[in-house]
């Protein structure tokens, strides 16, 4: 299997700039990638954290009764973070772009 092919599965299935880092090891490319998708992934993780933790405060003082719909309802009503949607998008470009440039990426002998 080429490197460049190679590269681009460990950036498609792990993580944007993983396949720079770990098999084309160019490290500097590699972060390019990786710190914007890590930084966007983090904050997505934290607004998801928040609004469950919300729920679950309004589930256990039983404010929120244990029904399933209800609950998937509010879910859905309850925005994770003002931007959100940006944030997705920036990830998956990271990740496009990350696979892009490993195919790119003429191999080394």
């Amino acid at each position: 299997m080429k490197l460049s092919s190679k590269a681009a599965l460990f950036s498609g299935l792990g993580f944007p700039g993983l396949g720079q880092m770990l098999v084309l090891k160019r490290r500097t490319r590699g972060l390019v990638f990786m710190v914007p998708a890590l930084s966007v992934f983090i904050w997505l993780m934290y607004g998801l954290w928040k609004a469950t933790s919300v729920l679950m405060d309004e589930a256990l003082s039983g404010a929120l009764p244990p029904d399933p719909i209800l609950i998937a309802q509010r879910l859905t009503k309850a925005s994770i973070m003002p931007g959100a949607s940006a944030a997705g998008w920036i990830l998956f470009a990271c990740w496009i772009a990350s696979i892009v440039d490993a195919l790119l990426t003429r191999d080394q002998a």
